[in-house]
């Protein structure tokens, strides 16, 4: 059994970005985390993003964007020796690992793990 957690899900009103189409919402995330968007693949449901800092190769986070629900959840991947920072070449590799596409095209599937703790993404087998 494999978890992905959240630790804190952000709101577009956290940001400032509730009136935006949901787009630039998307765009606005990234220029208030003040990171690039490399990735982004778009679903009816949710996106599955991927930020990194400029300059910093090693600097890229999973994000799950919530269509029902407004807001962005930061993905921590249950890497030993890792707590985020990864690549862009891993991209497709870890997406595939962690079954992140399912994860975007259904967000609500996340729960949250109890009251004002983390949130989890419970994936069955490797």
């Amino acid at each position: 059994m494999v978890q992905v957690s959240i630790e804190n899900p952000l709101r577009l009103q956290d940001f400032g970005l509730e009136r935006l189409d949901e787009d630039k919402a998307i765009v606005g995330f990234a220029q208030k985390a003040e990171a690039r968007l490399v990735r982004w693949l778009d679903f009816a449901k949710g996106a599955l993003l991927f930020l990194m800092v400029p300059g910093d190769n090693e600097s890229g986070t999973f994000y799950i964007y919530d269509r029902d629900r407004s807001s962005f959840y930061p993905l921590s991947l249950p890497i030993e020796q890792r707590y985020g920072g990864f690549r862009e070449e891993e991209f497709e590799s870890l997406t595939k690992a962690f079954d992140l596409l399912r994860l975007a095209r259904n967000p609500r599937i996340l729960r949250p793990s109890a009251p004002g703790h983390f949130w989890s993404y419970l994936r069955l087998g490797p």
